[in-house]
């Protein structure tokens, strides 16, 4: 299975793949071809299309990818006779696909499910979808135009290819079938060659019953996994058949991490950020596979128990097809708020006693104002003068307030600011500022509602816009 499978070129899934690229002129294609011989392959291996060299059937090879075959990069601490793999520099693997490929429905589903896949094995890149944030690869999810086949490319200066190509044929597949030619194609662009390139005839039909080449030439074997390829044995055999599930074997999964290692950054379900209360400033790193589910309170500065990886897309420094954040813990605060944001909804709550936020780009905006209903205005008392930004998001007209200008500070605020006109009756933000105990209060009717009179009371309000 794993022949040499799963460490090197982009070759495709032959009955519905291929693989292209765009041209070049005479003089690189006859160094490519060159090089690739140079490297091991058969001639009968390599194909021109276009002008554009292929191996494999369904493998673009570019100039530089094949020179870097013959030649190991300085500092390279194994040599890859035939292929390149993903340097380590790469950690988030941005993958947008087109609005043609989004409008064929089991290939906009195909890779979120192909991506999942990946996620899912903790390698030490995540893959998310439609991001331009933090990106240290991008590849292109896209319609075939050079030839019809889907098709890839070699990975380069420790880069993936930077597109997977579709045939629109691939709308009349099944969602399965997708998933699996989708999965497969993103592995030729991490440097995975077919588990079956020995004898194609493993996975597919005549005229892709050839070699791509002899075991001990042109592909490296990855340690551990069989030598032998099996019908329906790997997601990266040549070709896949109408039965495919589209997902990993356990020696795909295997032959994966052998290569590209299991993360060393914990999954954020692992962190528990309430053990590192009273560490502020300290940052952790962890990944999510998606968006997340659970429970999130606060915006901009969520509560410690809050769930990270739905937290992450409501802040904007990820999307809900998982990656890799960074948050730093901060201290208890009195009053966290809940708002809407990029799909998800926070909830609102008081006082908690420990806190985080996000280290990166996120989404412009400013920390709402704490709701007034979580202060309590009487424990201010013998401040005069300290002022106090709130926000009533909701005003209940009919609750309990005393006083005209100045009222008690067991008033409502919200009602209160409605009464002396700093906000409208349907909300906003009012300054609270303490004010002394007066001798008595007034009542008066304002903006729709009546406060009620009252004698001496020992604290104050005042309320501005």
């Amino acid at each position: 299975m794993f022949k040499q499978a799963a460490v090197l070129a982009a070759t495709g899934v032959a009955l519905l793949a291929g693989c292209g690229g765009v041209d070049e002129p005479q003089m690189e294609q006859e160094e490519i071809i060159s090089n690739l011989i140079e490297a091991g392959y058969s001639t009968r291996d390599i194909q021109v299309v276009d002008e554009a060299v292929f191996v494999g059937g369904d493998t673009r090879v570019t100039l530089q990818a094949s020179r870097e075959m013959i030649q190991a990069p300085e500092g390279s601490q194994e040599h890859y006779s035939s292929t390149n793999l993903v340097g380590p520099q790469v950690t988030r693997i941005c993958i947008n696909p087109t609005a043609d490929f989004n409008n064929i429905l089991v290939l906009d589903q195909g890779l979120n499910l192909a991506i999942e896949n990946y996620n899912a094995l903790g390698l030490r890149f995540t893959m998310v979808r439609d991001s331009t944030t933090g990106c240290s690869a991008t590849i292109v999810a896209q319609m075939s135009t050079l030839r019809p086949e889907n098709w890839a490319g070699f990975p380069e200066g420790g880069l993936p290819f930077g597109s997977i190509n579709m045939v629109d044929a691939m709308r009349y597949q099944t969602l399965d079938v997708s998933e699996h030619i989708i999965t497969h194609e993103l592995g030729h662009t991490l440097g995975l060659r077919h588990t079956d390139l020995y004898n194609r005839s493993v996975s597919c039909q005549p005229p892709y019953d050839g070699v791509e080449g002899p075991e001990n030439v042109g592909i490296v074997h990855i340690d551990g996994t069989p030598v032998d390829a099996v019908w329906d044995g790997s997601v990266m055999n040549a070709c896949p058949h109408a039965n495919s599930s589209g997902e990993f074997t356990d020696w795909d999964k295997f032959a994966l991490r052998k290569l590209y290692g299991q993360s060393v950054t914990p999954s954020c379900g692992s962190v528990d950020v309430m053990e590192y209360r009273g560490q502020t400033g300290k940052q952790l790193q962890c990944t999510c596979s998606s968006g997340g589910s659970g429970s999130v309170w606060g915006t901009n500065l969520y509560t410690d128990d809050s769930n990270i990886c739905r937290a992450a897309v409501h802040a904007g420094v990820m999307t809900t097809s998982g990656g890799t954040v960074t948050i730093e813990v901060q201290p208890a605060q009195n009053t966290f708020i809940g708002t809407t944001r990029n799909g998800v909804t926070t909830s609102s709550y008081g006082y908690w006693g420990g806190s985080y936020r996000f280290i990166g780009p996120q989404i412009p905006q400013p920390q709402p104002a704490p709701l007034c209903s979580t202060f309590n205005m009487m424990s201010y008392r013998g401040q005069t003068g300290r002022a106090i930004r709130c926000g009533c998001p909701s005003v209940s007209l009919g609750a309990s307030f005393w006083g005209t200008d100045l009222y008690t500070d067991d008033s409502d605020v919200c009602v209160a600011a409605v009464h002396a006109g700093a906000i409208p009756a349907s909300g906003g933000n009012v300054t609270v500022t303490i004010q002394p105990g007066q001798s008595s209060y007034t009542s008066t009717h304002r903006y729709g509602v009546t406060s009620s009179s009252y004698g001496y009371w020992e604290g104050s309000i005042s309320l501005s816009p």
